[in-house]
């Protein structure tokens, strides 16, 4: 096995700091067009009732979709538009692995499915990725896209392990489903802004606050539903969830996240779906 490297002498993505080697994802990259990853549930991932956070399976499933995509479109690169990512059983304890392999390949975009599991072989969830393909531009380097192989994204010197929150930088308001943070490296994509999978963390992240603050208890999002509006990249960044529909153990919430830094623009849209951890 083997490090990701840097290419052409660029700056090497993902960063000896970034989110997807901080999660320890190893992937693989097959000859018949899937990209196979996996990472631990480590302890300081899982939330109040000890289950992985969906927050930290979405940058393995953008990754192995941006992956797929990268490979699909080379030399042109593409970019996250739309997420989807819906948990079925809890993972609590040893690896969840990831199947991604293409639904659609066309000339503006590309679609891909990730199938998730756990160390058993159990369904563990589902991940539907849409990329837009962006033509390479006249003297614009081509996206380097590793076709087979397999690399360990995990750092040789690794961060020492914090709970997710404080990893991500989160602020909780305490009078609102409100959530700030900085831009940080950890974060970044190779575009310098907020990457698709980290995106999905923080979303997740909001909904779940919404669900502890109308319940008084711990909550834990299980769906996520997400469309990019425009590069993240700026920051300080504001997310906020509004509670459309409250259940006794359940609610549905309308998320987004706005880039203070350039006037509140609304970088990411979407839906999520906490339930009351009990």
């Amino acid at each position: 096995m083997e490090e990701a490297t840097e290419a052409r002498g660029e700056a090497r993505y993902p960063g000896p700091r970034s989110i997807l080697r901080y999660l320890r994802i190893e992937q693989q990259n097959n000859e018949d067009g899937t990209v196979w990853a996996r990472f631990p549930a480590l302890p300081d991932l899982l939330d109040e009732g000890g289950f992985l956070r969906l927050g930290a399976l979405a940058p393995m499933c953008d990754l192995v979709a941006g992956s797929l995509a990268s490979v699909a479109v080379d030399p042109d690169w593409v970019a996250t538009s739309d997420f989807k990512l819906h948990l079925a059983k809890p993972v609590k304890s040893g690896h969840v692995e990831a199947v991604c392999r293409p639904l659609r390949i066309g000339k503006n975009m590309v679609l891909s499915e990730t199938r998730l599991r756990d160390d058993e072989g159990d369904n563990a969830g589902l991940a539907v990725v849409t990329f837009n393909r962006l033509p390479r531009r006249a003297g614009q380097p081509a996206n380097m896209a590793q076709k087979t192989g397999h690399m360990r994204l995990r750092s040789k010197v690794e961060e020492r392990r914090i709970p997710f929150d404080e990893y991500l930088g989160l602020r909780f308001q305490k009078d609102a489903a409100v959530i700030e943070l900085d831009h940080h490296e950890r974060i970044y994509n190779s575009f310098g802004s907020i990457q698709g999978g980290g995106m999905g963390s923080l979303l997740e992240r909001a909904v779940s606050y919404a669900g502890y603050r109308l319940w008084k208890t711990p909550a834990r999002t299980i769906d996520i539903h997400f469309s990019y509006t425009a590069q993240a990249r700026e920051g300080p960044f504001r997310i906020e969830a509004e509670v459309i529909r409250a259940g006794k153990d359940d609610i549905l919430c309308r998320v987004q996240l706005s880039d203070l830094g350039l006037e509140g623009r609304i970088a990411a849209i979407g839906t999520g779906i906490a339930v009351r951890i009990v």
